[in-house]
């Protein structure tokens, strides 16, 4: 029996086998952080051999850039369902289901960001979810009627960033969802 025979029935499998070796990715770094990912360790999570994902991918390098533009296209939508609905009340109440969805691309990216620290390779990655979150935010904030300007965009982002920590350390949602509420409150008034 494979990991993936023993996944929940009710989520549907990728039809992509790309789409799984990179979930899988995201999943083992999430886990194990990105010191612990190995083609093994990918191909265990994805129920397939290291031959098929070396196939797939040539390198944990290779891996990891699939596994960071997953994340950004998987975000980025996020970011324009969060403002999609053009209310603040709509940006509230899908901050919080952000990390519930999904919470593993979200410590996936934070060890990607912790990693850099250490490995310089990895700094471009994070430069680049840093620039495209605040892009993403800019651009939230603008459907939503307010007018951003470079401070207030990086203060709502790390507002955002710290919602999306505490919720994934402290598994307190409705704490989580008073903090959002409170910033709610006061982007209201900065229209």
């Amino acid at each position: 029996m494979t990991l993936t025979d023993r996944r929940p029935r009710t989520a549907a499998l990728p039809a992509d086998p790309g789409l799984d070796t990179v979930l899988a990715t995201v999943s083992v770094i999430a886990r194990d952080g990105l010191r612990g990912l190995t083609v093994r360790a990918v191909a265990a999570e994805a129920g397939i051999t290291d031959a098929a994902v070396r196939q797939r991918f040539a390198s944990t390098d290779a891996l990891v850039d699939a596994a960071l533009r997953y994340a950004l296209d998987k975000s980025a939508s996020v970011f324009a369902d969060i403002a999609d609905g053009s209310s603040l009340d709509h940006f509230v109440e899908h901050l919080t289901d952000l990390v519930a969805r999904d919470p593993d691309l979200q410590v996936f990216q934070y060890e990607l960001m912790l990693e850099s620290r250490r490995t310089p390779r990895l700094d471009p990655h994070v430069k680049l979810l840093y620039a495209t979150y605040i892009e993403a935010t800019s651009q939230a904030l603008t459907r939503l009627g307010i007018t951003a300007d470079e401070d207030l965009t990086l203060l709502v982002y790390s507002a955002i960033e710290g919602f999306i920590m505490h919720q994934l350390i402290a598994k307190d949602r409705p704490a989580t969802e008073r903090a959002i509420e409170r910033l709610r409150r006061i982007l209201s008034t900065a229209r």
